[in-house]
């Protein structure tokens, strides 16, 4: 018994689908209720693309029209933009308690509520303070569903695909920008916040339809005849009932050696002492502290400052061009390069990704910096203008395809499977 649990602890348990993927590596068919289950859940990143993108569209409007609002203080607009900041670790610790108790899908579902419930207040708010509270449930909901969704990917994804089924979500996410930057630059920002509202009923279409249980969740639970039925739909029974069996049988041999690891009594410990534990094992402290440090200095890039003010920055950097042709060039330059981030994942990796996206960043910053100060001493030419506009094109290209992109993807791949909760509580509340 002593040298098998040394055995465990000197080599990290294996994600439930590597067997499978191992045994099908030769396969060319393509599992296509897989991917429609990957892209159904991360379509939750369309609602967090609408209230990134929404306070830019929102703020400059709230500044130029006199209506009921009544014109808003600085304060106000900070207030605003941060909101959803603000409640995202709150989400965080809600599905610290759900996920493993009622389950990846469910959890997912609930987010949606206070999704709707925020727009609406949002849309139909006659002062600041109301919508504040509907940025606030909007920022909750954007942090139980995008985690939840990041889990079940990574739960049923195949190893050789999951990086890539994890990017989509950034696919996702560009477009509830670009939505948000074509609609609010010609729409007022009610219509564009009922809109919002609509959109947040995609996820619900798309996941009645495509997306079972997670299996590991429910062999958890010790529902083995739902979590087979899971298995089957999601690893394509057609093709080789036997493979489902096989994969299903790993993965019970998989949780009966994190019985062994995780002992009893401290599985009926509180929350505090399980989660101090599980940080002592160095399978997990590394990594986790290795992912405090990268999500740290992602939030010192600024590229979720630029993101909630995009609009604001882009009509101070971009004086003498059309300031909606800049907008929705941003908005569409990110998009595409979206797509791009995707496919470069696959095939160069994270870390020369990620490299090179912090290095592009920085000089286009530094740049833009110089930019700026010529131009507070006179020189108000048009070439320094477009350069300006053009490094800070490339700043958020770059954060978009590596920076920001990266961290939500590492540590699916870098912590073990049984350790999923750890990683969720110290990526949101110790970070947010």
């Amino acid at each position: 018994m002593e040298e098998e649990s040394i055995k465990l602890n000197e080599n990290p348990v294996k994600h439930e689908f590597e067997a499978e993927e191992i045994q099908n590596e030769n396969k060319k068919t393509f599992n296509w209720a897989e991917f429609l289950a990957c892209v159904s859940v991360a379509t939750t990143n369309l609602h967090t693309g609408f209230a990134l993108g929404f306070s830019a569209i929102l703020l400059p409007q709230l500044e130029k029209y006199n209506d009921e609002m009544g014109k808003i203080s600085d304060s106000q607009s900070s207030w605003i933009a941060s909101s959803i900041s603000i409640a995202a670790p709150f989400g965080c610790l809600f599905i610290a308690f759900t996920l493993d108790r009622i389950g990846r899908i469910s959890t997912f579902k609930i987010s949606l509520w206070p999704c709707f419930i925020g727009w609406m207040l949002i849309a139909l708010a006659f002062n600041p303070k109301i919508i504040i509270i509907g940025r606030l449930l909007t920022g909750f909901a954007m942090s139980v569903g995008t985690n939840s969704a990041n889990v079940y990917m990574a739960e049923i994804s195949s190893p050789k695909l999951r990086g890539s089924m994890m990017s989509i979500g950034s696919v996702m996410l560009s477009f509830g920008i670009l939505l948000m930057y074509c609609t609010g630059l010609y729409l007022h920002w009610r219509i564009v916040a009922w809109i919002a509202f609509v959109g947040a009923f995609f996820p619900v279409l798309m996941t009645v339809f495509w997306t079972p249980e997670s299996p590991v969740w429910l062999i958890h639970k010790g529902q083995d005849v739902k979590a087979l039925k899971s298995l089957a739909y999601l690893k394509n029974s057609k093709y080789c009932a036997g493979a489902v069996q096989e994969t299903f049988n790993e993965m019970k041999i998989i949780k009966e050696k994190k019985d062994l690891l995780i002992n009893k009594e401290m599985e009926k410990s509180n929350v505090f002492r399980r989660v101090a534990w599980l940080l002592s094992k160095p399978t997990v402290f590394k990594p986790a502290l290795f992912m405090i440090v990268f999500f740290v200095l992602q939030q010192f890039t600024g590229i979720y400052t630029f993101q909630f003010h995009a609009v604001k920055m882009l009509q101070e950097v971009a004086q003498g061009i059309d300031i909606k042709f800049a907008t929705l060039l941003f908005g569409l330059f990110r998009f595409l390069l979206s797509f791009v981030a995707t496919g470069m994942l696959h095939n160069y990796g994270r870390r020369p990704l990620c490299m090179i996206s912090g290095i592009i960043m920085g000089i286009t910053l530094f740049i833009s910096g110089l930019c700026f100060c010529l131009r507070t001493n006179g020189d108000e030419s048009i070439i320094m203008t477009w350069i300006s506009l053009l490094c800070m094109l490339l700043y958020i290209s770059a954060g978009s395809v590596g920076i920001m992109l990266i961290p939500w993807i590492l540590p699916s791949e870098m912590f073990p499977t049984e350790f999923i909760f750890t990683r969720i509580l110290k990526e949101y509340w110790v970070v947010c």
